[in-house]
């Protein structure tokens, strides 16, 4: 479980990262598959339920491993199965860059 909370932590930096490095690429994104759907929900919920996402919320990400478990079953997604997806988007940032785009807009759906 350390290595999944270490893992999004570092999902976390690579989304604040990302843009750095990404350039001005005009080419279409990449389609989402189902699991990427799953990884998207799963880590917008991560980040409501941490307070990342919140309007009012303090700089500390405090989730303890049983809620991350439970958040991770709610989602369809093992630990294991979220340390491959995570290392794929570290490998394929355009495809990083779809998923944070999805999970732009099920946070924007959300707040409204």
């Amino acid at each position: 479980m350390v290595r999944a909370t270490k893992a999004i932590f570092s999902v976390v930096l690579s989304a604040f990262l990302l843009p750095l490095s990404t350039g001005c690429s005009e080419s279409k994104p990449p389609s989402l598959d189902d699991a990427d759907k799953r990884f998207a929900a799963f880590y917008a919920d991560y980040l409501l339920y941490s307070g990342v996402a919140a309007d009012d919320a303090d700089s500390g990400i405090s989730v303890k491993s049983e809620e991350l478990d439970s958040l991770l079953a709610t989602h369809g997604l093992s630990a294991k199965e979220f340390n491959e997806r995570a290392d794929t988007y570290r490998i394929k940032p355009k495809l990083w860059k779809a998923v944070l785009t999805e999970v732009r807009d099920i946070l924007q759906k959300r707040h409204q």
